[in-house]
């Protein structure tokens, strides 16, 4: 019996665990690479390198890839004080 191992380029680029992030009054869960794109690009917070972090985001397609354009997700939200640590409010 053969074991399938689904092509790396099938499976979702995830932030494990998820990050939760907050623009003005409203919280969103980032759960994948698509999903923290698309929050940084309609909120350019100031800190950080903004373009190389979306620049990140975008090309980001190895394992290696995906894990730094996660953390430095992680690092551009942690350094604008919008990340919400789990069982927080806020």
């Amino acid at each position: 019996m053969d074991l399938y191992i689904a092509p790396y380029d099938m499976i979702p680029p995830a932030l494990m665990p998820p990050l939760r992030v907050r623009a003005g009054q409203a919280f969103y869960n980032i759960a994948n690479l698509d999903e923290a794109l698309a929050f940084a690009r309609a909120n350019p917070y100031p800190k950080g390198d903004h373009e190389g972090l979306i620049r990140r985001l975008q090309s980001a397609d190895e394992p290696d890839e995906i894990i730094e354009a996660g953390n430095a997700f992680r690092w551009w939200a942690e350094s604008n004080g919008i990340l919400v640590e789990r069982g927080l409010p806020g």
